[in-house]
């Protein structure tokens, strides 16, 4: 069976409504992930907002790509999502859940790619690369919030 989902999470010393700012600034995206250097609102789009489109430019490995973006949950504190749809209609979602602690918060990043069962995407090992960049992008937010 093909992995299609992935998750991880990481304790952040910093408030959960913090580091949900630092999620949804969208001019900060290259500060945390490995992969997408660069996202702008879409349309009338402004900022986080259940229907709210955004377009993400990615760069791996010698290819770039960019796709477009429908937030999902915007709760702030709690939850940022978006879903990914690809051109066959099925979708991608992203998902960051923030729970508060004694200390801070835990963020739980999440992802669920149904193209992830592709040949090329097997070939590329792409599941095993989305739970690496989901490492990344963890570290990178928690050193970002608690600066």
């Amino acid at each position: 069976m093909v992995e299609t989902a992935g998750t991880a999470s990481i304790e952040i010393e910093s408030s959960p409504e913090q580091v949900y700012a630092i999620l949804t600034d969208l001019s900060r995206i290259s500060e945390l992930s490995p992969e997408c250097y660069k996202a702008e609102w879409e349309g009338d789009a402004t900022g986080p907002a259940v229907g709210a489109r955004f377009r993400g430019y990615n760069r791996n490995s010698g290819h770039e790509w960019d796709a477009g973006c429908v937030v999902v949950a915007a709760d702030p504190g709690n939850e940022w999502a978006f879903e990914v749809p690809a051109d066959d209609g099925r979708v991608t979602t992203w998902r960051y859940v923030i729970e508060s602690t004694g200390s801070g918060c835990r963020v739980t990043e999440s992802f669920d790619s149904p193209i992830l069962d592709g040949e090329f995407f097997q070939k590329m090992n792409r599941h095993d690369l989305l739970l690496k960049n989901i490492a990344r992008t963890l570290d990178n937010l928690k050193a970002v919030a608690e600066a």
